[in-house]
């Protein structure tokens, strides 16, 4: 998991180093990051206690803060982007009758690519500061739980789509050579993640407001 996010990171600075020229005209590089909620599905998988008793131990996933960044490419009218979402909650395990398993359960972390799209973008004129957006992906939660009792945590990678909305507000002029332009991003995202062995299929809500830049 960790190592997932560090490679989201090093793509991002890989992104961040990139010049204009490198990209066809009206295309700029986007990096951002941003600070909110992650709301949980509560239970998300239960397997039998392999230890001994007639009873099944659940993983339960809650609402903590959440912490997403992103990379990507863009034009007017929209682009691509790879984006990381990690959450303070980690995966708590119980039995059936609410006594607590500790440390059978990790942090996830969330990957996606993303289609952008800017659907007011052609009644707009271009650098306005008022930026409404959709987002359409694909990805991968990582998430480590032992659900058996017996063996460590074993690590997860379930598939997911997610969509997505909000909106970009410019904080610094576009047609300013010597500044790169900025801007407060709001967003909120829904995740379907599918099942995988012991786990159910769930959804994630995550709403984040953050900082981003084009380069």
């Amino acid at each position: 998991m960790r190592r997932a996010a560090l490679a989201t990171v090093l793509w991002s600075l890989v992104l961040c180093g990139s010049t204009r020229a490198q990209v066809p005209p009206n295309w700029r590089w986007t990096t951002g990051a941003g600070l909110g909620v992650f709301l949980g599905a509560g239970e998300i998988g239960r397997y039998p206690n392999a230890t001994g008793g007639h009873e099944d131990l659940v993983a339960r996933l809650d609402a903590g803060i959440g912490l997403g960044f992103q990379a990507g490419l863009e034009s007017r009218f929209g682009g691509l982007e790879l984006r990381g979402l990690g959450t303070s909650s980690a995966v708590q395990v119980e039995n059936e009758y609410g006594v607590r398993f500790p440390h059978h359960g990790g942090r996830p972390f969330a990957w996606t690519g993303n289609l952008l799209l800017y659907p007011l973008a052609p009644l707009q004129r271009p650098g306005g500061a008022l930026r409404p957006f959709l987002t359409a992906g694909l990805g991968g939660l990582l998430m480590s739980v032992d659900l058996d009792n017996v063996n460590d945590q074993t690590l997860y990678h379930s598939f997911h789509w997610s969509l997505g909305g909000g909106v970009r507000i410019a904080t610094s002029p576009e047609d300013v050579p010597s500044w790169t332009p900025t801007f407060l991003e709001l967003r909120v995202v829904r995740m379907r993640v599918w099942p995988n062995g012991p786990l159910e299929g769930f959804g994630i809500v995550a709403a984040t407001i953050g900082l981003g830049m084009r380069h």
